[in-house]
């Protein structure tokens, strides 16, 4: 199906999903995250995690999905209300009509297009399985990237530990308020009543998926991964397709192992897909996901790429710190895919176009509105020319999906809402980071060192 073809059948589906209802979207029935290191929840990756209580999932493993929580979700999309958790989408769409939301992109995905109608005429209370799993076993991480927090990487979990929460107001770097909050991770070591319940729940669930996506931390440090990976060549599912996600930054040993791993997983399942986390370049990216050597990042990608046959996909968080060098990511990208790409119609190098959310202190809306205009209208005139109608690299081009999320970001970018009460957060987080860490915000990032200045209060 041409790029084109796509686009038409998406228009189509569209019609279909708000004629269920204008809030429905069935990634609440059939995709979920878990993040097994400290019990929390959410179906798709841009509502805040909710806690799965204990008692829930004691009382049936497949509360991991299936919360009280989640129910009462479900129950407000199918009567046309908007949960409040869901408005990631709800802002894009109030945008312009014309833009396609996530809840349109994944309930039209091939994951869940065909139960579609189970899950709108379901009892919202019933349990069901999803098709699409994401699970995080572990904590455990190699980065500290700079919008992240201890309850996702160790090394942030370190960090705080020895030096204590950073002086801004939100709380997600509080060791103490994690507990409180029932986010605080189980040690490796301990016993994690949640990865027990996954274990009993997982080979009933494996049947009805579709999409197994393991994240972390870094996944390939958890010694669940690959106790997951091994039941899978052991038990084949010949329609399940493989995610796996990545910094790519890891001991080289585990790079290899994994390049093997996945090679002697063909013929067990569907497809293996690799994903990566990337939206900034050089010095920048390496400032802000914290941990990352660019270069080895880079080779990395050719590794996987050369020695398997595994698409790799690219999640961007554009953030303040990436904005500088977007254009230059964006680039990136092409040269990969001028490297690997040998058709339009397989794209061995995805990108997804994500705006920060949390913390508010790194979003994009922290800048003045003209700085954000300024970028906005760089990086649409820079990204426009590697539409396939323009660009002179023949299998080098933007996808008219990625084309949508680029737009739809830059539109979200030059919004006049802005979130000046956070500057001050900015100018104290930015310091203590340099100061922990060794870094050098105005050397790195000469394009912003103004605001140091300009946002101290």
């Amino acid at each position: 199906m041409s790029n084109e073809a796509h686009i038409t059948e998406l228009k189509s589906k569209v019609i279909k999903i708000n004629n269920i209802s204008p809030s429905f979207c069935s990634a609440k029935w059939l995709q979920t995250t878990l993040y097994l290191q400290n019990g929390y929840n959410h179906s798709c990756h841009h509502p805040s995690p909710h806690k799965i209580p204990i008692e829930e999932v004691l009382a049936d493993p497949a509360a991991l999905h299936n919360s009280k929580f989640k129910k009462e979700q479900r129950r407000k999309m199918l009567n046309g209300e908007r949960p409040s958790e869901c408005d990631y989408c709800w802002k894009v769409e109030d945008l312009d009509k014309t833009y396609f939301s996530d809840r349109h992109y994944k309930t039209s995905d091939t994951w869940a297009w065909d139960r579609i109608d189970e899950v709108s005429k379901a009892d919202p209370i019933e349990n069901i399985n999803p098709s699409y799993l994401e699970v995080s076993f572990s904590n455990a991480c190699n980065f500290k990237c700079s919008y992240c927090s201890p309850e996702i990487s160790s090394r942030w979990l370190e960090e705080i530990q020895q030096h204590g929460p950073y002086p801004t107001v939100n709380s997600n770097h509080n060791l103490i308020w994690l507990k409180e909050v029932g986010r605080y991770p189980y040690k490796n070591s301990d016993d994690n009543p949640y990865i027990d319940a996954f274990w009993k729940w997982f080979p009933d669930l494996i049947k009805t998926l579709r999409v197994f996506r393991i994240t972390g931390g870094e996944p390939l440090m958890s010694k669940e991964v690959w106790r997951v990976l091994d039941y899978i060549k052991c038990n084949p599912q010949p329609e399940l397709e493989l995610a796996i996600n990545t910094n790519l930054c890891v001991d080289d040993k585990l790079i290899d192992r994994f390049i093997e791993t996945v090679n002697g997983l063909a013929g067990s399942v569907k497809r293996i897909d690799v994903y990566t986390s990337l939206e900034s370049t050089g010095a920048q990216a390496e400032y802000s996901r914290y941990g990352l050597n660019y270069s080895q990042w880079q080779n990395n990608m050719r590794k996987v790429l050369d020695n398997t046959g595994c698409t790799v996909s690219i999640m961007t968080t554009i953030n303040v710190l990436s904005l500088p060098t977007t254009i230059d990511f964006i680039e990136t990208v092409m040269q990969l895919r001028r490297e690997y790409n040998n058709d339009f119609a397989y794209n061995r190098i995805p990108i997804s176009i994500n705006y920060l959310r949390w913390p508010p202190h790194l979003s994009v809306k922290i800048l003045p509105s003209q700085m954000r205009k300024d970028y906005a209208e760089s990086i649409l005139l820079a990204t426009e020319q590697w539409l396939k109608y323009y660009t002179k690299d023949k299998y080098a081009r933007l996808y008219l999906e990625e084309w949508d999320q680029i737009k739809r970001f830059c539109d979200f970018l030059v919004q006049d809402e802005d979130l000046p009460i956070k500057r001050t957060d900015f100018v104290l987080f930015i310091r203590e980071y340099d100061k922990r860490r060794g870094t050098d915000f105005e050397q790195t990032f000469p394009e912003l060192k103004h605001l140091l200045k300009d946002f101290d209060a």
